[in-house]
């Protein structure tokens, strides 16, 4: 029988010898801010609840008793590109959004009080968002209650709010922001409209107040982003190598991001491989605005922790139109500083076509089929 145990090798208590991942890691503690990138405007964007990256577009959206909109941001000033009304449905309380190939998802499922018998999550198809600055769609409703609330009664202590919502294949997730007991637990849906009656099928002690959610296809990771009450203690999950949608079976790591000051950090979404963007509503001091991150526990990616193994290097460099590769590698990424992955694909030929960049640095990541990895700064 193959043996289990950590497979982890950034965990504390990784066994070489372990072929199975139990989900048995430990993590050394990590403390981490992201870096701030923009502010929202501070006329159309309050309280930026929940974030989705989606065909190259960064989303977000308020939360209750502003407009029926989403708005797609400019990643570098935080202004708004595009703005998409529904026109159907009113924001009783949008707290997240999410995306598949063919669809965005608003989870209008925010339950402060605990008293909300009109959940439900607004499926609009991409498809009708034309490329107007200000566009209007309808969505389908895709309801649902819970099966284990039995009391609808106004609370500060229920377990029924939730603000957390994630496409995975074929259906939809919640995650509870559990106010009674600081746990989550975890409810799947059908992404199909209809009328649903969830029972949770999974839990997990997260010890804060989970407020965003999303999955990374291109490494299969959940993130997770909330904090503590009072907003000074802001935390995020890192979910790896889980079996199926048990999303905590596998690697549960937990990151503190608390700036020290009230910020509560609502939206969540990757944009890249390693990296991430987390939105905050407005507080005192700080405006609505989000941050970009990069998983604090792994080496960054930048000119310091380049390749410097004469057998990885590539020519020429600078590059006009053709690179020439070593023969150990199969496949390339090439990002450009910030990390945002530009092109990828597999390398024929011992050489990598390099023609249509911009002019401009870029870091080259090589990857050959064992999983080796090297990355060079590469000039166009």
């Amino acid at each position: 029988m193959a043996q289990s145990g950590c497979t982890d090798p950034y965990a504390t208590n990784y066994n070489p010898g372990a072929i199975v991942n139990d989900g048995s890691c430990v993590y050394a503690p990590i403390h981490y801010t992201p870096v701030f990138r923009a502010a929202f405007p501070g006329s159309i964007v309050t309280e930026s609840s929940g974030m989705v990256w989606t065909d190259g577009k960064l989303w977000t959206h308020n939360d209750s008793g502003n407009p029926d909109e989403i708005y797609s941001v400019d990643t570098l000033t935080g202004a708004i590109l595009q703005t998409v009304v529904v026109d159907n449905y009113p924001n009783t309380d949008w707290e997240d959004i999410s995306a598949d190939s063919n669809y965005i998802y608003i989870a209008n499922t925010g339950n402060n009080s605990g008293d909300r018998t009109d959940l439900k999550v607004l499926k609009v198809a991409k498809a009708d968002i034309t490329s107007g600055t200000v566009v209007h769609v309808n969505a389908q409703a895709i309801n649902y209650s819970y099966t284990d609330q039995t009391s609808f009664v106004s609370s500060s202590t229920h377990n029924f709010d939730c603000e957390s919502l994630l496409a995975f294949k074929d259906s939809l997730y919640i995650f509870t922001k559990d106010r009674g007991d600081h746990k989550t637990r975890v409810y799947r849906m059908p992404k199909v409209p209809g009328t649903y009656a969830l029972s949770p099928y999974t839990s997990y002690d997260v010890n804060g107040l989970l407020t965003g959610a999303d999955y990374n296809p291109a490494t299969g990771e959940v993130v997770l982003v909330g904090y503590f009450s009072g907003h000074t203690n802001s935390f995020m999950w890192f979910l790896s190598d889980f079996k199926g949608d048990m999303f905590f079976s596998g690697n549960k790591r937990r990151v503190e991001i608390s700036n020290g000051l009230e910020w509560q950090t609502e939206g969540v979404c990757w944009f890249a491989n390693n990296r991430f963007i987390v939105s905050c509503e407005t507080t005192d001091p700080c405006p609505a605005a989000f941050y970009i991150g990069a998983k604090p526990w792994l080496p960054p990616v930048g000119i310091s922790t380049l390749s410097n193994n004469a057998n990885s290097f590539v020519y020429p460099n600078p590059v006009k139109d053709i690179l020439n590769t070593p023969s150990i590698y199969s496949n390339f990424r090439i990002l450009n500083v910030n990390g945002v992955e530009i092109r990828k694909g597999s390398i024929k030929d011992d050489s990598i076509d390099a023609s249509g960049l911009a002019t401009g640095d870029y870091l080259l990541e090589l990857t050959n089929a064992i999983g080796d990895r090297s990355v060079q700064k590469i000039i166009r």
